[in-house]
């Protein structure tokens, strides 16, 4: 309290929460504490008040991790106004920092051209030295030399993977860490950690990447005449096929490795055979990248021209590096998961035809804990939906992190369900209990659902904003094009995110608006008169077309209804934001019966008490 001041007030049940979270961890319970704390409760709060006493009375170090850069940046806003010396936070990867000096992400930073270490960027020495007195100001310097010497630090996700799980972009060329492990990670808006997971560790292959690999290919050999390892140390170590006599011939065996993955017939014996085969073409540049990169040095502290292609061939040295820890990440997990587990996923881009080939690992379970999980002792995840805790428990793959020397009861999560203190008597959740939008059924009820939602616009709701959650981008034009006049004209639809964030701007600053579209059930906040009525279409089920979603019903049966409840329950959450706050939500599809009455136990009781059923 003295450090964040006087007069901060605990809200309703924050400072339990921080209590049980803290006696927890200093008790040695359980590995996986999972917090369930709706909106309005100060999820922030408690993760950055409980890391500074965990800090400061006991000695325990901390990462807080967000989700994307919109939650980064309101730990920031809040941290910037208390005195909170031992709490850092890093933006995320070095793409999100700019060079002042040459405009380039941080990444190809002048400084990094010159072959100068961060480590030496802090060196006041090593700055005067090399006269890049920039250091001194350096946004991207700054903030990463306070978070290496914080003992709390609060980082995206997938920056936090990155420099966990790659041990040659976090050491100091000592063997000594840089971001060192720390004993307590908190895992904000936790209910997505496996799709971050699953993201983070997808390599996708483009037909521009064997453009690269053609630009190494004729830095390093120069010529179609000459063999690609001929003369060369390295080539008693390479299979038959990395020899390759020209130029042609590197095409055409990195074209045969594309023709198997872009063909949906392949078996996942012969596309992880490609795979293999492609990792040791890749692994096989590193040399090349490195040469690349020692040359730019060279040229920079002699003062040679660069050219262009000296740029070029740099920026793509640094593309291979990165690419080739992802690439090696991913397969080390699908040899420890099995082939079995190996998706595939083709892609044809609608608006220019390309073609890209993304491969997953069906076991998140077992992603999120080689990746996330195991590196640090104590976790503690929270978020606002959880979903079914069996369900959760099985995704996040709390399974393979126990501790055989505890009792069986401690090495399972403990899930803590923090009431809401909001008033809802005036947040009514109308379920019309009528129409059902399964495949079969959705066009008939359609028809008059839409006879439905026109009604509780203009008659209900009348000058008054609002959305509709309609499931498909194809609804919402349906909807869009068949509604009346006086209704049409308030609908501000979408397509894409981008459009969704500028309509999201728009419909702040009208009167009597209505968002209509798809994604409109997660990260929307429409305070107070911004959101009077929500209507949900459709039960926002995971797409059966996906392949990932089929894999994943499979091996994690119960989440697929508890994804889907997760999705109702935030799209309810949208419109209230605040104690005082209202909103009246409708629920149109009569699937979300037997949806509720199966996964019933992940409503909050608060929740439960404000769905009314309508025959």
């Amino acid at each position: 309290q003295l450090k964040i001041g006087n007069e901060f007030k605990f809200r309703p049940h924050q400072k339990e929460t921080i209590i049980d979270i803290i006696s927890n961890i200093i008790n040695h319970e359980h590995r996986n504490y999972v917090v369930e704390a709706p909106t309005g409760s100060g999820k922030s709060l408690i993760n950055i008040i409980s890391a500074g006493v965990l800090w400061d009375y006991y000695g325990l170090t901390s990462y807080i991790l967000v989700s994307d850069l919109f939650l980064w940046e309101q730990y920031d806003s809040f941290l910037k106004k208390y005195p909170l010396t031992d709490i850092a936070t890093l933006k995320g990867q070095t793409g999100n920092y700019k060079c002042v000096v040459n405009g380039n992400d941080m990444k190809n930073a002048e400084c990094k051209m010159f072959g100068l270490s961060w480590t030496a960027m802090f060196n006041p020495k090593s700055i005067t030295c090399s006269n890049f007195d920039c250091a001194y100001t350096c946004e991207y310097v700054l903030a990463r030399k306070r978070a290496i010497r914080s003992s709390i630090c609060v980082m995206t996700y997938q920056l936090y993977m990155f420099v966990m799980n790659n041990p040659q972009f976090n050491q100091d060329g000592h063997g000594n860490y840089i971001f060192k492990p720390h004993d307590v990670l908190f895992c904000d808006e936790c209910h997505n950690v496996p799709s971050i997971v699953q993201l983070q560790y997808t390599p996708t292959i483009v037909e521009d990447h064997f453009d690269k690999l053609l630009e190494l290919y004729r830095y390093a050999y120069h010529n179609d005449d000459e063999s690609l390892f001929d003369d060369t140390d390295d080539s008693e170590h390479l299979a038959d096929d990395m020899i390759y006599k020209s130029e042609a011939e590197f095409k055409k065996v990195l074209n045969g490795y594309w023709n198997t993955w872009t063909n949906i017939e392949s078996r996942k014996d012969e596309d992880y055979d490609a795979m293999m085969k492609y990792g040791n073409i890749i692994m096989s540049f590193i040399k090349t990248s490195e040469v690349i990169k020692a040359a730019m040095v060279q040229k920079k502290n002699n003062k040679m021209n660069v050219t262009e292609y000296d740029n070029k061939m740099y920026k793509i040295a640094s593309w291979h590096e990165n690419f080739c820890c992802h690439w090696n990440d991913f397969m080390e997990a699908i040899s420890q998961t099995g082939t079995e587990y190996l998706l595939k996923d083709v892609t044809v881009a609608n608006d220019d035809g390309h073609i890209s080939v993304a491969f997953k690992c069906t076991r998140e379970d077992y992603l999120v804990y080689k990746f996330l999980l195991d590196s640090a002792l104590w976790k503690v995840f929270v978020s606002a939906t959880i979903g079914g805790k069996n369900a959760y428990d099985e995704n996040m793959g709390f399974r393979f992190d126990i501790d055989k020397t505890k009792p069986e009861e401690l090495n399972e999560s403990a899930l803590v369900r923090v009431p809401s203190s909001f008033n809802f008597d005036e947040s009514p959740v109308f379920f019309l209990n009528k129409f059902r939008m399964s495949f079969k059924e959705r066009d008939i009820s359609f028809y008059h659902l839409k006879t439905v939602i026109y009604s509780i616009c203009s008659t209900k709701f009348r000058g008054q904003r609002g959305m509709i959650q309609t499931g498909s981008y194809s609804f919402a034009k349906q909807l869009y094009d068949d509604a009346p006049f006086e209704i049409k004209k308030r609908m501000l639809m979408y397509n894409g995110s981008r459009e969704k964030n500028i309509m999201i701007s728009l419909h702040r600053m009208s009167s009597d608006t209505i968002l209509v579209g798809p994604t409109l059930n997660t990260g929307v906040d429409l305070p107070g008169d911004e959101c009077r009525f929500i209507i949900i279409l459709k039960v926002p089920y995971p797409n059966l077309q996906d392949k990932l979603v089929k894999e994943k019903m499979k091996l994690f049966p119960r989440w697929y209804e508890s994804a889907t409840s997760n999705e109702i329950i935030q799209g309810i959450g949208r419109g209230v934001r605040y104690d005082g706050d209202w909103c009246v939500t409708y629920i149109l599809d009569a699937c979300f019966n037997s949806l509720y009455y199966s996964t019933r136990e992940q409503y909050p009781k608060e929740l439960q008490d404000r769905i009314k059923f309508i025959n």
